[in-house]
């Protein structure tokens, strides 16, 4: 069997790679990727996020913080121009911040909103102590605002806060120009100022290190999206790789196998075991069935080449014969050999002992003549031989072959009849041509009228 070849038993023992395996494994590995993928881009976002919702949370931290100092700058302005200028606007727009606007207060619940972290719990307590001290800084504030009042018109304008807080004895008896003198002291006095530093520092510290968390935690966000994009990255490239293998892979396991079994097909070749599994067994397959088909080919052309009784090449052959060797520069003899006496063995002996006579003659051919020569039967009891690479030289070689066959016929075993072969032969320099048929016919009609059981060559003929 051809080494392509294969059939039903050994298809079992080929080896590769499955399409459908591969396949399912090249889905899978791709799914994972794209996993991976959304996973990162999930991630990328999540780290966005927080680090945008990170620094606005601190942003706000830091605007409320300053919101606070503010609040409580500002009251120290208005009490401290009250006290300078003993003008009630001052001493309302005081109030009015401290009723109505109340930046401080609301600064104060949104820090403790956002200042809810382990890490936060310092910014919060220096907040509320800040907050604590622009109270005790009111105090201070409201005394002075009395004081400064009483110096003046008096406080029957001022808001009950100031009206209602009580002065010592010693106040009471205050000239205006000492209780004006106290009112400044107390707002501009270095208790005041040690207070209002305090609450500076604490709101600084806030301010402080909510940057440095903000910065640390800015920064921890920054690598965090590094290393995701990386990994986003990475899952790009193992995506292209995917694509280029699964190129390759369908280049050599499909593409490829698919040129040659094409060529092969064009061939009219066995198809090559290459490529996936598929096609391996797919080309074992089909080299089966068509390794089966040449077979049956070859015996329908067998049977149509070759004569039912005889086995010998028949007139349908022969007539393809001398087609191809028409007109050619090969030299050849044509040998026209009719079995003698062949109507009377099948009259006195029976068709089936005519069919045995026709079956010894073809054996005796077929024995005595070169493998290389053609012989045929081209009739009921008629046979021809071409032998190429024969000329006049040769007569001797095909006298003996006549001889040798006759010699076996006329002497036969059991009771089977005596017979023998007439012959005619003509030769050819220049191939088949028209009249070698009737040369080799002329030359066996001479042997029959001359006493059969012989052979005439043409060019003997007078």
């Amino acid at each position: 069997m051809d080494k392509y070849t294969a059939t039903d038993e050994n298809t079992g023992t080929l080896r590769g790679l499955k399409i459908q395996s591969l396949s399912l494994w090249m889905v899978a590995a791709t799914l994972i990727v794209s996993i991976l993928i959304g996973n990162g881009i999930v991630q990328v976002m999540r780290h966005h996020r927080e680090l945008a919702d990170m620094t606005q949370k601190y942003v706000l931290v830091q605007e409320q913080a300053k919101e606070l100092f503010l609040g409580s700058n500002y009251l120290t302005d208005q009490a401290r121009l009250y006290a300078v200028t003993k003008d009630y606007k001052y001493a309302e727009a005081y109030f009015t911040e401290v009723e109505e606007t109340r930046r401080r207060d609301k600064a104060l619940e949104v820090l403790k909103e956002h200042l809810s972290g382990k890490n936060e719990e310092d910014d919060l307590r220096a907040s509320e102590e800040a907050m604590e001290l622009s109270n005790e800084l009111m105090e201070l504030e409201i005394h002075s605002m009395k004081l400064a009042a009483l110096s003046a018109d008096g406080e029957q304008n001022l808001p009950p806060e100031v009206r209602e807080y009580p002065l010592s004895e010693e106040e009471l008896s205050f000239t205006d120009e000492e209780k004006s003198e106290a009112a400044m002291e107390l707002v501009f006095g270095k208790v005041y100022r040690d207070m209002r530093q305090q609450i500076e520092e604490r709101m600084s510290s806030v301010t402080k290190h909510v940057v440095e968390i903000c910065e640390k935690e800015q920064k921890a966000s920054e690598t965090a999206m590094k290393n995701a994009l990386t990994y986003q990255c990475v899952y790009t490239v193992l995506i292209v790789m995917l694509v280029i293998f699964s190129y390759i892979m369908i280049a050599v396991l499909i593409l490829r196998p698919i040129r040659i079994y094409v060529n092969c097909i064009k061939n009219n070749n066995f198809l090559e075991i290459t490529g996936a599994y598929e096609f391996k067994y797919l080309a074992a397959t089909y080299n089966s069935v068509y390794e089966m088909t040449l077979e049956q080919q070859n015996i329908l052309r067998k049977k149509a080449e070759r004569d039912a009784i005889t086995g010998l090449l028949n007139r349908q052959f022969f007539e393809q014969l001398k087609g191809r060797l028409h007109d050619t520069e090969k030299k050849l003899a044509f040998l026209l050999l009719d079995v003698d006496v062949f109507k009377e063995i099948n009259d006195n002996y029976g068709h089936d002992k005519g069919d045995k006579a026709l079956i010894k003659v073809a054996d005796l051919l077929d024995e005595k003549f070169r493998s290389a020569d053609y012989v045929l039967r081209i009739g009921g009891d008629e046979f021809a031989i071409v032998m190429e690479k024969m000329t006049v030289e040769h007569k001797q070689i095909i006298r003996d072959k006549i001889d040798s066959i006759n010699e076996i016929l006329q002497h036969p075993q059991g009771d089977f009849p005596r017979y023998s072969l007439s012959v005619g032969i003509a030769f050819s320099t220049d191939g088949f041509h028209d009249e070698l048929f009737n040369q080799a016919d002329q030359a066996l009609y001479h042997t029959k009228e001359t006493g059969r059981c012989g052979y005439t060559f043409y060019d003997e003929l007078s």
